[in-house]
């Protein structure tokens, strides 16, 4: 008697687990909902490296802007200061990263700066188009410069 309920039970537990998988089906979810909603839209780079503002940055006022332009600011500035990844890490997130998916971002330092400085000035532009106080990008980044990045007003201001 005790050998049926168990066996009657392991079928019913496949026949339920069956149940659930069906391929591709995802639950509805309004967190998920939710989170693609507020995803940026919009923006990214060209072929020919220009970067076009998301909505999201479009939207942002002086403040948001200036805090998000001195931030990467710093962060370039910081950028001779990093360590150059290892041969084998590199090789390791060059064979991974087209099968999984995920960042490029820490190949090449280079190309990741350049990446940066059209952001900043996508973003700098902006600051000029709202008519904020800009910065002075070439001068924020020389090498050397240790101030806080600064935005400078325009000459039509007080």
């Amino acid at each position: 008697m005790p050998c049926r309920r168990v066996a009657a039970l392991g079928v019913a537990l496949l026949a339920s687990a069956c149940a659930q998988a069906m391929p591709g089906y995802t639950p509805p979810s309004a967190k998920l909902d939710r989170i693609k909603s507020m995803a940026p839209t919009g923006g990214g780079f060209d072929g020919a490296g220009v970067y076009a503002l998301t909505d999201q940055e479009r939207q942002l006022d002086c403040k948001r802007l200036t805090g998000s332009i001195t931030i990467k600011i710093l962060q370039m500035r910081d950028a001779g200061n990093r360590t150059k990844p290892s041969a084998i890490a590199s090789k390791t997130q060059a064979t991974v990263q087209p099968i999984f998916g995920g960042t490029t971002y820490g190949h090449d330092l280079a190309a990741d700066l350049r990446r940066d400085r059209a952001r900043l000035e996508a973003l700098n532009g902006q600051l000029v188009a709202k008519k904020c106080p800009a910065f002075d990008l070439d001068a924020e980044l020389a090498p050397g410069n240790p101030t806080p990045p600064r935005p400078v007003k325009h000459k039509g201001k007080a």
